[in-house]
């Protein structure tokens, strides 16, 4: 009985000191950041609230939540409106130089957009709320907002200028979510809003990284020319005629003729790149191991690294060439498309995505069994100028527009961190100006550091490049994507074998 009344105690006791902690830290979240809360049911009054007047007069604030967390208060106009924000404490490494010696230190900050920060939104016109917003994640570009649409509250949740969801109803009044808590916005939204496309779990990207480190060991070792690729047993073709392509050493001097390609293999030239010219005979430097591809040779290169440790052989030029779209014989496209071909690095893409699943499985697939294209349609529409506009996401055959590319590449590592994406670029023509042609092709590696900060690789024509680049290059194109597993067992060809 003495036992029995014991433990009883020690259960109340333990029940009571867990009411006493919870308070403390019921303003967390699945996110990992303190909260907001505590600091906003303080300041509300002053600060959320008040007259624009009694906050244009105040100075910058600073307040210490129960956790210890440093917040710092203030205002900041815009063109349109003012931002009362509310963000915490964090450290910004900075070099001083002094004299001939560099010391790095810690500065403080407090930047708007980091993971917990607050920002109320007021109209410069009568000093109304606007809306709120709310920053969860390491990319101040992604976040959650929520706004008045007459008597309800509404939530906007965007990826880079795009809308994952778009004035969802929420359960809460306007008012009283100055001092709601980001834990209980959250529980109250976790079925409306799609917070499984934002929600980053780091260190999922070690394939990928893998492969990023091998190919960037050899990209310096690639010499770029039109139209060469290594076929299945590394020795190098062209890719439009099926004909072998000469290696030629240094000492022996340069030898670069053409080969003229059949009317129907043609590819309708599209880009600076393209030069019209196919060689067989390329130039090799003396005593160095070197690479020599062109763009759509590189990305062969790439998966024939998945394909050839698995199936002991790279894939097929012929077989990737095979045509994945059928265009209307009477069509403009149709008849463009007997002279010239409309759809070569999207077939070509295709059908390297669907060879590299076909290795890893216990079948063969073409690309429409295996899945490989990326179709979703993640986002409801996009910030222009400031507005929502309505836009159109995937397009059969087309794809995605480029300049919306990193908000759903931002999606894409999230949902799926062990794939890479091969993409077929579709772009004006320069003998046709009016029609769009696929001719290029690129490799995305998308992923998330260990603090979840969004990055990608980006890898065309034997080099790589910045996403930001890649989407500037190509602002006025389309991006087919097809989905590649990686692996760490990743081993590109690197002694080629020679074509005598």
């Amino acid at each position: 009985m003495k036992k029995t009344a014991l433990l009883k105690k020690i259960g109340v006791m333990a029940i009571a000191a867990l009411v006493m902690i919870l308070p403390l830290y019921a303003d967390f979240n699945p996110f990992n950041f303190p909260d907001s809360a505590e600091i906003r049911r303080a300041v509300k009054d002053t600060w959320l609230t008040a007259p624009l007047e009694d906050i244009r007069a105040k100075t910058i604030e600073s307040r210490e939540n129960n956790e210890g967390t440093l917040y710092q208060i203030r205002l900041e106009e815009t063109a349109d409106d003012f931002k009362i924000i509310i963000a915490p404490q964090s450290f910004l490494s900075v070099n001083r130089v002094s004299g001939q010696q560099t010391k790095t230190v810690q500065m403080e900050v407090y930047p708007e957009g980091a993971p917990g920060s607050y920002v109320l939104y007021r109209s410069k016109k009568d000093g109304s709320p606007e809306r709120m917003c709310w920053y969860f994640n390491q990319d101040a570009e992604v976040y959650v907002q929520f706004r008045k649409e007459d008597t309800k509250t509404v939530a906007d949740l965007l990826v880079f200028g795009s809308f994952a969801a778009r004035s969802v109803p929420v359960g809460i009044p306007f008012d009283k979510m100055y001092t709601t808590s980001f834990s209980e916005l959250y529980r109250v939204t976790l079925k409306s809003l799609p917070w499984q496309k934002v929600t980053v779990v780091p260190k999922q990207y070690h394939s990928s990284l893998q492969m990023v480190g091998v190919i960037k060991d050899n990209i310096m070792r690639i010499d770029y020319a039109e139209d060469a690729a290594y076929n299945e047993s590394g020795l190098l073709y062209s890719i439009t005629t099926g004909k072998p392509m000469k290696i030629v050493s240094e000492d022996t001097g340069t030898s670069y003729d053409s080969v003229v390609a059949d009317d129907k293999n043609d590819v309708l030239p599209t880009g600076e790149d393209f030069t019209g010219d196919n060689a067989d005979s390329v130039q090799q430097p003396k005593k160095e191991k070197r690479l020599t591809l062109s763009n759509a040779g590189f990305i062969k290169w790439i998966i024939d690294g998945l394909v050839e440790p698995l199936t002991g052989s790279g894939t097929k030029i012929i077989e990737l060439l095979q045509p994945t779209v059928q265009y209307d014989e009477l069509s403009k496209n149709g008849v463009l498309s007997q002279k010239w071909n409309l759809s070569f690095s999207l077939d070509w893409s295709r059908n390297l995505a669907a060879k590299a699943l076909s290795a890893r499985s216990s079948r063969m697939f073409n690309y429409k069994e295996g899945g490989v294209d990326v179709t979703i349609e993640p986002f409801a529409a996009e910030l222009v100028d400031g507005r929502p506009v309505n836009v159109a996401g995937y397009v059969s055959e087309t794809g995605y527009a480029v300049k919306k590319l990193k908000s759903l590449l931002y999606v894409l590592a999230v949902t799926e961190p062990a794939y890479c994406y091969l993409a077929a670029i579709r772009q004006p023509s320069r003998v046709v100006r009016s029609e769009m042609a696929f001719n290029e092709c690129a490799i995305f590696f998308p992923y998330f550091d260990d603090t979840g900060r969004f990055g990608c690789y980006v890898f065309e024509n034997g080099r790589e490049m910045t996403l930001e680049n890649f989407c500037g290059k190509y602002a006025d194109s389309f991006a087919h994507l097809e989905r590649v597993k990686t692996n760490d067992y990743f081993f590109p060809m690197t002694n080629p074998g020679y074509f005598e």
